[in-house]
This record gives C-alpha cells, structure tokens and sequence, in this order.
C-alpha cells in the first residue's frame, strides 16, 4: 500500500512540472525577439594577416644573412629553399637583404611549420612569401602612406642645424635648404640673429614618421637681405624659384672653354698613368688645347686656391657654392688679379693652358666635385637657370601667394585646411 502511494505521489509531481513548464514557454517568448548570434573576434596585423591563426615570430637581419640563410634558420627544406629563390629572384633582388632589416615568420599552430615570412626591405615596402598548399605566392605591397604639412621657423643662434626644432627631420632639412639657396647664399657665412621659415611635407606610416618629403617654401633672412624659394611645378617645369618666378639655380658652364676642346683623357678611376706607368683614378678630363687657350671659370664662385700644386702644375680651384667646386691644373700662368679669396663671375677667364707640373704634353686638367667627391664633367646633371615661361606666371604667382600665405600661418590646424588648395 505504501509503494503504491509512493508511486502516486511521483505521478502528481511529474504532472504538475510539466503543467508549469508548458506555462512558462508560453509566457515567456517575445514578439519579434531576434537570434542571438555568436561571432569570433578575429585580430589584424598591419599586413592584414589574421594572426589568431599562427605562432608569430619578428626578425632582424644580421650580417651575412641572405633569403638562403633566413629560409634554412626558419625550417625549410633545402629543395623547397631552392623554388622559393628561383621564384622569388623574378620579383626582387636578392643582394638587397640588409643587416637590420626586419622579417616577420608566421608558423602553423598546427604542426609548427613556416606559412609567410613577411621581409620589409624598408619602412615603406613589403614583401610576403606564403605557402598554401604547396604552393609559393610572392608579392611586393606597400604600407599607406600619411603625408602631413608642417611649418617651422627659428633664429640662428650656433648653426641652421640646432635652430631647426624638428628633431626626426633635422638633418635632411639642414641638407635639402641649403642645397635650395646655395646658389643664392653661402652657408658658412650665416651668423646669430639670421632668421627662417620652412614650409615641407613629412611622410608618415602607420603613425609613425618614416620620410621627409619636399620643401614646398622657405624664406631665410640673412645679412639685412631676405632670401625666397617656392616649389613649382607644371609641365615639364620642376624646380624651386623666387618671387619674379626667377630659378634660384644658376648654370654652370659645360666646359671651362669658349669653343669646344678635344677630349685627350676621360674621367676614370682607375687609369693607367703614363707618366707614372701605374693605375691611378683620374679625377677629371684632360682638355688638349692650343698652348695659352684662355680657361674660363664655368660659373660663379669664390677662388680657393691659386698657386704652383706641384704635380698638378699652376692650379684654380673655385667654390661654387656649398655643392659644387671646380679644379683647373697645368696653366702656364693665371690671369689678371687672379688669387686666393677673390670673387669670379661665369665666364670670367682665371688662367691659360699650359703644360706646368707632371704632364706629357700640353693640356688642361679640369675637375668637378660635388659635397666634395670627384664626379664625371661631362656626366655629372648640373643645374639649369630656367626660369617660369609667361604661359605659367599666372599658375606660379596663385601657388606662390598660397605658399605665402600659409608659411605665415602659426596653428596647425589652420595649415592642415589650407593643404588641399597648395597644388600647383
């Protein structure tokens, strides 16, 4: 009897759970209620690798490390080595590998082998090697690119170098200004109290400065007078000029002569020396005209030296600007008022050929050297003194207000909106 209304009891409880469930469901449901839906947080690196997928691991390229040497260290084999340098060459160069480049490797969390290798040849570039299924993709890309206008302006009080406050860029902006005016303005002259303004770009990847761009105007004043170089740029026209649109470069002479000049002996490292019966760089070109043929001074500058240089005979050497020095050996004697420190102007003749010093007959040894290395004379891209054509005055005179009126802004907010209106 007992068992028997044990088993009841249970019947009822049963019943009555069941009764209450089934009030809940009908209850408890919502109109128009939604699915809710699970989804994964997948995680990007800035190559756009889903890295939740592999074990990463970030490289540096150390010295004598080549593709070879890098593929073997992350566990490739020597047959699967030897495709991924066949293929690979097609798109880069393989002497390109550098100490302190940086390489990232991904690996399956799988069975731990290599998938990508990431190689950045610089902060810019990239290039990914991945392997799927057997099979080799190589290709080069490039991070996004931020270009940000900047304006800076100082007093010199030590060097151009320490008034310039913009650390990350000092250096290339010390080296493209006075590249700009040097034609214009001798740097080494410059003195406490002269004062600047740079207007230029700099270029930025994922956040991060990685170049300078251009210069797009500056203004320096200097010694009471005021210095100005706005970029243009329309057309074939491409340069830096002044407020009348004039270039701030000046040309220089081809050749130190009147009239062309026979070549006797070209620019070459690595001559054989008829007098001295060895190989020896030759650091210019030997012209062979007529004995006392007036030597010109290929463009303005201030006279270095001008005196007896024993092997090099009488010699002028002439600075141009903080670039460009010129050098003129074996003269039979020098002109009029010719000496160190004097001021010559394009075309003014310094000296006369002759045959003074160690030569073989006579000639005219003429060297150019540029930020003070030997380069070939008749090679070398000399400056050229175009100035702005009517047709692009009107163009030239917008920018250059625009240029104006931007280098006098001090808020950067106010550059960032003027931006867009500075193309030329």
């Amino acid at each position: 009897m007992k068992k028997a209304l044990l088993v009841l009891l249970v019947l009822l409880i049963t019943v009555q759970c069941r009764q209450n469930n089934t009030k809940t469901t009908k209850t408890t449901p919502k109109r128009n209620a939604q699915p809710v839906v699970q989804t994964a947080s997948l995680s990007y690196d800035n190559f756009g690798i889903n890295t939740d997928k592999y074990h990463i691991r970030n490289y540096r390229i150390k010295k004598n490390q080549s593709l070879y040497v890098l593929l073997k260290k992350l566990g490739l084999s020597p047959k699967k080595i030897l495709a991924t340098s066949r293929k690979a060459k097609k798109i880069i160069n393989l002497q390109s590998f550098r100490p302190g480049q940086k390489y990232r490797a991904y690996f399956s969390k799988k069975n731990k082998k290599l998938k990508k290798l990431i190689w950045e040849p610089n902060g810019l570039i990239f290039v990914t090697f991945s392997w799927n299924n057997g099979k080799l993709q190589i290709s080069r890309a490039a991070h996004v690119e931020n270009e940000k206008l900047k304006r800076i302006s100082g007093t010199i009080h030590a060097s151009l170098y320490n008034a310039i406050s913009d650390q990350q860029a000092r250096a290339q902006l010390v080296k493209i200004f006075s590249n700009i005016l040097a034609w214009q303005v001798d740097f080494t002259t410059l003195r406490k109290g002269d004062t600047f303004k740079i207007l230029y770009e700099k270029n930025y990847v994922g956040g991060q400065y990685y170049d300078l761009g251009k210069i797009l105007a500056l203004k320096l004043n200097h010694k009471g007078k005021t210095y100005y170089a706005y970029h243009f740029h329309k057309g074939k026209l491409n340069g830096y000029f002044d407020k009348h649109g004039n270039s701030v470069q000046k040309s220089m002479l081809k050749t130190p002569f009147k009239y062309d000049e026979r070549i006797s002996s070209r620019f070459n490292p690595h001559r054989f020396n008829p007098v001295l019966h060895r190989y020896m760089p030759h650091n210019g070109v030997d012209f062979a005209a007529p004995y006392g043929t007036p030597v010109l001074s290929v463009g303005n500058g201030r006279v270095l030296e001008a005196h007896y240089g024993g092997p090099a005979g009488n010699i002028v050497k002439i600075r141009h600007n903080s670039t460009f020095t010129t050098v003129y050996m074996h003269l039979c004697r020098f002109a009029h008022g010719i000496h160190r420190g004097v001021h010559v102007k394009q075309g003014q003749v310094i000296g006369y050929v002759g045959h003074t010093g160690r030569v073989t007959g006579t000639n005219l040894h003429y060297g150019v050297y540029k930020n003070g290395k030997p380069v070939n004379p008749m090679t070398v891209n000399l400056p050229s003194a175009k100035s702005i054509p009517k047709k692009y005055m009107s163009a030239f005179k917008e920018v250059r207000d625009r240029l104006n009126q931007t280098l006098s802004v001090k808020n950067q907010n106010n550059i960032d909106s003027l931006r867009a209106s500075l193309a030329p």
